[in-house]
């Protein structure tokens, strides 16, 4: 059962993790019928969205009541409106949107709909095999569509975590995908250079990450694959020289092992007196981290959330004794390593030392 729960809730805690699904059909049913896209234009009755959308106007009101009972829409008169929690992420004009992530989630219930047979297969299931080149670009426009979304939120969180950066230095962003959190970094700090790491197909392929095209002259781009232990463009990256090293959302791509070559590959590159950052959802960490791993196990050849616990060991292992944990508030974890303790203490002073 979820944690939190008080004496006498534990029914209601269990009928909420029974029923879920419930929610998530609201919200799915909403955003495919294109509600949220009428609803972007100007508030409207729930006679004019019911026309529009094709919808029987009484089971269609009773819908847009239970999207205001959940706190996404809201009820003026007789007009509906996005809520205000609710309007950055559904209305399509703004900068923190997931129209992409909804779209992508559709997939993903697909996925977990084979949560038993690969249990009983002790392997993926739902798996888009020998697809065509184009349909595979596709494929990765979609998701990192999606990530980017995310990461524009949990970007700006992250970096609130480090308000006291150097006026220059040098960031090394690994598995850097769409260049969200790279793009919030450099935004925020005018002083500082970066590499982006990842894929040679990623980095070569400028229309997913377009919004890092007005910063190219600060960055150098590294097309590697880090779980290859060939020569590479990684190597041209000096050991020890890079102030901040970002893994973020990287780990739970990977088996275990796999983690922590990646992660030993990036305490290498961390100077004497950076702070190298695992941005992630672990195992370990809460009931979100656990449901997480599950969501590798399906959706991923042989991927698994890290374990907190494992992580901080290999870090130490790597040459990175000094830890701080931080717990951000759309609920990912971030870890900081350093080979000083010093060097934590200027990063942040407001993060805890050695594991809060």
């Amino acid at each position: 059962m979820m944690p939190d729960s008080e004496p006498g809730s534990e029914f209601l805690r269990f009928s909420d993790l029974l029923t879920g699904y419930r929610i998530s059909a609201v919200l799915m049913t909403a955003h495919r019928s294109g509600l949220f896209a009428c609803m972007a234009e100007r508030p409207a009755s729930s006679a004019e969205l019911c026309a529009r959308l094709g919808w029987d106007s009484a089971y269609g009101q009773r819908l847009l009541d239970c999207l205001c009972a959940l706190g996404l829409l809201a009820k003026k008169g007789n007009r509906y409106d996005f809520s205000r929690c609710a309007q950055p992420y559904l209305h399509s004009s703004s900068p923190c949107r997931q129209q992409q992530t909804l779209d992508f989630e559709q997939q993903l219930i697909d996925s977990w709909s084979q949560l038993e047979t690969t249990l009983q297969g002790g392997k993926r299931i739902f798996a888009a095999d020998g697809l065509p080149p184009e349909e595979l670009h596709r494929a990765r426009q979609r998701y990192l569509g999606a990530m980017d979304e995310a990461a524009g939120v949990r970007a700006g969180e992250l970096w609130q975590c480090c308000p006291n950066l150097a006026a220059s230095g040098v960031m090394l962003d690994i598995g850097a995908g769409s260049g969200a959190y790279l793009r919030e970094f450099l935004q925020r700090s005018p002083g500082w250079s970066a590499h982006f790491c990842d894929l040679p197909d990623i980095v070569a392929a400028e229309d997913l990450h377009p919004q890092l095209h007005p910063l190219r002259a600060r960055i150098s781009w590294c097309g590697c694959n880090l779980l290859d232990d060939g020569p590479s463009d990684f190597d041209r990256i000096a050991e020890q020289s890079c102030d901040i090293v970002l893994l973020s959302n990287v780990l739970h791509c990977q088996s275990a092992e796999e983690s922590l070559r990646a992660l030993r590959k990036a305490a290498a590159k961390t100077s004497a007196n950076g702070v190298l950052l695992v941005h992630d959802f672990f195992a370990d960490a809460d009931w979100r981290g656990a449901l997480y791993d599950l969501h590798m196990m399906l959706n991923t050849y042989n991927g698994t959330a890290p374990r907190q616990s494992e992580i901080v060991a290999a870090a130490c292992r790597f040459g990175l004794p000094h830890h701080s944990t931080r717990h951000l508030p759309s609920g990912s974890t971030l870890l900081a390593f350093a080979r000083a303790e010093e060097a934590l203490r200027a990063f942040d002073p407001q993060i805890s030392r050695n594991g809060r």
